[in-house]
């Protein structure tokens, strides 16, 4: 799998992260990050649409989702043969960690195949739970997925194949990024990701940002 590593450092600089000022930036202002190599943030919080998914009990509606959570979000598939496995043993580790530190916050991790073609609820749960049964695995139709991953710009794309063949690729984002109870990004976590450092720095983010 390519996934997107090449295009990281460019995805890294997009305007999008001074660009998207909707209301509720204040939140973010005069936040400074310790290490913008770790932890960076848009100048306001983006949105994530309100759209219906599919999760291992049924629909998932977005704002019911993220709703008293804040919520480490990835994208990937169950395919993917290095990368995700790599990046959910990170998120593995990191969960467990946030919920020692900070044990008054709800914190989730929530895993959205870009796949649904191989990737079914079902077969998700069953991925997910190798690395947490904790984790809150997603996908959905390609419409709703899209409606998720645009406006957070994490972007994936499908290698061309036949119908029903199995073997493709998806190159795909590999950031982390933290999602608040009103279901706004507020933070990116840009690869190569390191555990220890990512729980230091949104302890230090959530010190000085959340209200």
């Amino acid at each position: 799998m390519r996934a997107m590593r090449a295009l990281l450092p460019l995805l890294l600089a997009l305007p999008w992260l001074t660009a998207c000022q909707p209301e509720g930036g204040d939140v973010l202002s005069g936040y400074e990050t310790p290490d913008p190599l770790v932890l960076r943030t848009p100048e306001a919080p983006i949105p994530v649409p309100d759209v219906t998914l599919a999760g291992t009990a049924g629909e998932v509606n977005t704002a019911e989702l993220f709703e008293g959570h804040w919520t480490l979000f990835y994208v990937g598939y169950s395919y993917c043969p290095d990368v995700c496995p790599t990046e959910l043993g990170q998120l593995s580790q990191i969960l467990p960690a946030l919920q020692e530190r900070m044990p008054s916050i709800d914190w989730q991790v929530v895993f959205l195949s870009v796949d649904p073609e191989r990737d079914s609820p079902a077969h998700l749960e069953k991925y997910t739970a190798f690395f947490s049964e904790e984790f809150v695995p997603l996908t959905g139709t390609r419409e709703a997925i899209d409606a998720v991953t645009s406006p957070v710009k994490a972007g994936y794309r499908i290698e061309p194949h036949e119908e029903g063949e199995i073997g493709y690729n998806v190159d795909h984002d590999t950031s982390f990024r933290l999602i608040d109870p009103d279901g706004r990004m507020l933070v990116l976590l840009p690869g190569p990701h390191d555990a220890v450092r990512i729980v230091d720095v949104l302890e230090d983010f959530m010190s000085e940002v959340k209200q």
